[in-house]
């Protein structure tokens, strides 16, 4: 396999796999937070991508197989913010292909955006993911937080910028 995943505009044709990797109400929650409802249905998804006409989702494939989505969400800042981020495909976790992911849609908003920082958030749970974004250069904003209470529990949000200087 090479190692290299190729980013691309998600199609309504990607959503049967979608789909099979939204597993449960807790993981919609973790990766989507409140905007979207278990199971997800593509008329949820299009009619988010109605509502919010600038903002894109992304697949990332590897060769011929679809592994990760994710989210670029301009922001009135000028610096937009990666969202939805999952990595679906569980035979391909574990395998750096997160971070690739995530650096590709971190080029993805310097070319759409010229920006120099690149905000997200993130459960403080979720180990995996922090991991990932570290790897690639987001740090901790200090004193960002937010809560998110959905499926009768606490979610406690941090987040997360990405700096690059030329």
């Amino acid at each position: 396999m090479k190692s290299t995943p190729i980013l691309r505009l998600f199609d309504e044709a990607d959503f049967s796999w979608l789909k099979r990797w939204v597993t449960s109400a807790e993981l919609l929650v973790q990766f989507a937070g409140t905007e979207f409802e278990y199971p997800l249905t593509l008329n949820q998804l299009t009619a988010y991508q109605s509502m919010y006409p600038t903002r894109r989702f992304y697949v990332a494939m590897l060769e011929d197989t679809p592994f990760a989505f994710g989210e670029i969400i301009p922001q009135e800042s000028g610096h937009p913010r990666l969202g939805r981020i999952l990595v679906g495909e569980i035979s391909m976790r574990g395998l750096g292909l997160g971070s690739k992911f995530v650096a590709a849609l971190l080029e993805e908003c310097r070319r759409l955006y010229y920006c120099h920082s690149v905000d997200l958030n993130v459960w403080d749970e979720n180990t995996a993911a922090i991991r990932c974004y570290e790897k690639v250069g987001f740090v901790f904003s200090p004193d960002e937080r937010f809560v998110l209470h959905a499926l009768g529990r606490t979610y406690n949000i941090r987040k997360m910028t990405w700096h690059h200087c030329d």
